[in-house]
């Protein structure tokens, strides 16, 4: 007789280092608010030992940072943010579609198509951030095709902070919304599914550098 699986249990600082990421990333919580321990816990009902759990997890993945004298601050991320994160995420990219083009079945990439379809096709009313979730599944998508847990998890990390990159410069540049170039995407998937290596590195670079140039028109990044 098969014994049921016992429950995973989430630790609390988990829980609340969820929901504080969470209204970070909505914007509920903005660029350069507070966040004040002792508030925290009791909002949460609990000590201020899990809240301060919380707030280091979220200070490694670049949420929020904490200043002397100044205590915890959500995260104001910056033109020089977005470059280093975008060339973070453009090496992690190139080093798995190596590994993807090696070892990827042909249905696993077909199957990327749905993150390209969604990001296309938007429902009336969807936002630049609606389409920007579609954007990020494609490319986390792509990298866990590579089966590589540490990258998966360096990749989990700057996407977090690209949402957080992401929902600044669509509140300083409104024509984000409309100004989107479908083929970024779709010469990846193409390079992939052809198993070009060259050509799969060439995609992912442009991709980024139109991306920069796009969020931070006015600014040279690199």
């Amino acid at each position: 007789m098969n014994r049921p699986e016992p429950a995973v249990v989430v630790p609390l600082w988990e829980r609340i280092a969820q929901r504080i990421r969470a209204a970070i990333l909505s914007g509920e919580l903005e660029p350069g608010a507070k966040l004040i321990e002792t508030e925290l816990a009791e909002r949460f009902g609990t000590s201020r030992g899990p809240i301060r759990e919380a707030i280091r997890e979220l200070a490694r993945e670049g949420l929020v940072t904490e200043l002397p004298r100044r205590g915890t601050l959500v995260s104001t991320l910056t033109a020089h943010d977005l470059s280093e994160v975008y060339a973070v995420r453009q090496a992690l990219e190139a080093a798995a579609s190596r590994v993807v083009i090696s070892r990827a079945r042909d249905d696993e990439l077909h199957a990327l198509e749905a993150h390209l379809r969604a990001l296309e096709s938007p429902p009336p009313g969807a936002g630049y951030l609606d389409q920007a979730v579609h954007d990020l599944a494609f490319h986390r998508s792509l990298v866990a095709l590579a089966r590589n847990e540490r990258m998966a998890s360096m990749y989990e990390q700057m996407l977090t902070q690209t949402m957080l990159l992401l929902r600044t410069a669509a509140l300083e540049n409104p024509s984000l919304r409309t100004d989107l170039r479908r083929a970024a995407h779709r010469d990846i998937l193409r390079a992939l599914l052809d198993r070009d290596e060259t050509a799969a590195r060439a995609a992912i670079e442009a991709h980024y550098r139109y991306a920069e140039e796009r969020l931070f028109p006015d600014v040279t990044v690199r």
